[in-house]
């Protein structure tokens, strides 16, 4: 079981960094002897989840992992179906528009559609951010009960930007607003200057929500015209997997 647990952390700290990592910072990061680093890894890139870079010798995400990631499908949605929504948003919009789901405290990034309008946001697919701070992540968060909350953070929370929520007690009652206007936002909360607003539906037969939101600069002049082509088109789709949030 442990080295089940510490394979899964080296996968994690791989698919986590933006560039091919070392067996030193595997070691560092496991706290194992470097032989012990060195042979997990083997192990990982025998398996073909990583693959090492011949020059360097260091690791990056294997074909394995790849075909994984291209397979992932989040229970009983249809995400060729969400990707065109994804499309017709940036179309009606010119923005780019994204499609996130839930692990605990993080929001994985799963799809991407690019606008016409340029917005520079460094994330890439498969990329984790903190969910308090993004507006999928609240979106997300919304459709948990306060209970779960309370038992996934404590009071204070990390910031990413000096507007990120500071604790939970205001993270809680912005997820209550969210529940009204089933629209969430994030305004400079994880990257200055960009904006982001998000919906968040639920599988009618499971309680696993998606995410989907669109970005911003926000100095935007036509915000208040954008963000309800977001929600007719969280209605559209939520009505269309049996979504009662998104019923009128």
């Amino acid at each position: 079981m442990k080295t089940l647990n510490n394979m899964t952390k080296a996968l994690k700290l791989v698919a986590a960094s933006p560039k091919p990592i070392s067996v030193s910072e595997i070691c560092t990061a496991l706290d194992l002897p470097r032989s012990s680093a060195s042979r997990l890894m083997a192990s990982l890139r025998d398996s073909g989840l990583i693959e090492q870079v011949p020059r360097s010798r260091q690791y990056v995400a294997g074909p394995l992992a790849w075909e994984l990631g291209v397979q992932y499908r989040p229970l009983n949605f249809n995400l060729d179906a969400i990707a065109e929504s994804l499309a017709h948003i940036s179309l009606l919009t010119g923005l780019s528009t994204w499609l996130a789901v839930l692990d605990k405290r993080e929001i994985i990034l799963l799809r991407h559609h690019q606008g016409s309008t340029p917005i520079l946001i460094s994330v890439r697919l498969g990329q984790r951010l903190p969910a308090h701070t993004t507006a999928m992540g609240k979106a997300l968060l919304s459709r948990l009960s306060d209970r779960t909350i309370k038992e996934l953070y404590d009071e204070t929370l990390p910031s990413l930007t000096g507007r990120s929520l500071q604790t939970r007690t205001e993270l809680i009652t912005e997820l209550d607003e969210i529940r009204q206007t089933r629209l969430a936002y994030s305004r400079q909360e994880a990257f200055p200057g960009i904006v982001s607003v998000a919906g968040a539906i639920m599988g009618v037969a499971n309680d696993y929500p998606i995410g989907i939101s669109m970005s911003y600069q926000a100095q935007q002049k036509n915000a208040a015209d954008l963000d309800p082509i977001l929600e007719k088109e969280l209605q559209t789709i939520g009505q269309q997997f049996g979504d009662d949030y998104w019923a009128s």
